[in-house]
């Protein structure tokens, strides 16, 4: 039996991400089924943040296989890379190919309709769209209208999150915050801070995220 909401303890999960990181898609995936596992423990409320793996891409972005074979010149990294990517997506309940993208796109503005839908309730929703967009897909979300047809259908007023997108005071805020994130200490993505207080990085099993997000929730209180 589910504890009643109103003697259950919040849980706010701050998970710092970036849509063209495959280790991020894994790690929303799992989050998800690891909430399932607290609900009666927890009210766990989600709360997605900017970070971005690669800030110096140009706006319209590069040829992504060409940047990894230059990133990780062996051939056989790489495969096993991509191995590992597809047995950690199985173990938190569905599958994706991390070659399918042929682009690395820019997050900036990604990461500004995020931001955006934070104020709209639809934050979670619009994350795991644009995960599936860029890498079920292999959608180019550096791309305006691209990122605005995906906003439509999570519910976002397109004409909002257009002028959101077109708003230097908007970029600058993901830039901040992005920034933010590096100077406390994150270095790697997708990482989840429990309460503002406990952090940990990686793209953990639904049971173990279950269990290390329990630990950081008795450890920030």
């Amino acid at each position: 039996m589910t504890t009643p909401t109103n003697t259950r303890p919040r849980l706010l999960v701050d998970i710092v991400s970036d849509p063209v990181c495959p280790w991020c898609y894994v790690g929303l995936k799992s989050f998800q089924l690891a909430r399932d596992r607290l609900a009666e423990e927890y009210i766990v409320l989600p709360r997605i943040r900017a970070y971005q793996l690669n800030p110096d891409t140009p706006a319209a972005g590069v040829d992504r296989r060409a940047y990894y074979a230059k990133k990780f010149p062996d051939e056989a990294q790489r495969a096993e890379m991509v191995h590992q990517l597809k047995a950690a997506a199985m173990g938190a309940g569905f599958t994706f190919d991390p070659l399918k993208p042929a682009h690395l796109p820019n997050t900036l503005k990604a990461h500004q309709l995020i931001r955006l839908a934070h104020f709209d309730g639809a934050q979670e929703r619009l994350a795991a769209a644009l995960y599936a967009a860029y890498w079920d897909n292999a959608d180019n979300i550096g791309d305006d209208e691209t990122l605005l047809n995906i906003a439509e259908d999570a519910g976002l007023d397109k004409d909002n999150a257009k002028r959101d997108l077109e708003n230097a005071a908007s970029a600058n805020e993901v830039r901040s915050e992005a920034g933010a994130c590096r100077q406390a200490g994150v270095t790697g993505v997708p990482t989840f801070i429990v309460n503002e207080r406990t952090g940990f990085s990686g793209a953990l099993p639904p049971g173990r995220l279950a269990d290390a997000l329990r630990q950081a929730a008795t450890a920030a209180a």
